[in-house]
């Protein structure tokens, strides 16, 4: 939501994989999950980084449609002026952008909020699979 949220006010430069979620997002997130299932397999390691990127991704790719002087919607509305002759304001398409970018915000927090039944379910499956130590003596 705060990605998302940045933006949507043109900062879409302050985060990103590299500056925010390879060294930010992705070991809180890995952090999260260690404390809560104690150790965790490669497989949820790989899941958590791309759910922490898909969050990152999400958030500019509909945020950024809110702010008025993004490339995009300067390239819509001169598209549309100069090859239909309608007077397009970038401020039109930006407030019809705020429900997608809200319901874009709705459906990736219910994705994530799958992911961590799915992770649940994971966990719960790695424990089973872990040989117990009595069995071993």
């Amino acid at each position: 939501m705060i990605r998302q949220v940045t933006a949507a006010v043109g900062l879409t430069s302050i985060g990103g994989p590299a500056q925010t979620v390879r060294p930010l997002v992705y070991p809180m997130a890995e952090g999260a999950a260690t404390k809560k299932y104690g150790r965790i397999d490669d497989r949820m390691r790989e899941k958590i980084k791309g759910y922490s990127a898909s969050s990152d991704t999400v958030g500019v790719f509909f945020g950024e449609d809110v702010f008025v002087a993004v490339g995009s919607i300067l390239l819509i509305t001169t598209f549309v002026d100069a090859t239909y002759g309608l007077s397009l304001e970038p401020i039109d398409l930006a407030l019809w952008a705020i429900p997608t970018g809200i319901a874009a915000l709705i459906v990736h927090g219910g994705r994530l909020l799958l992911f961590d039944r799915r992770l649940d379910k994971m966990a719960a499956d790695a424990r089973a699979d872990a040989p117990t130590l009595g069995a071993a003596a």
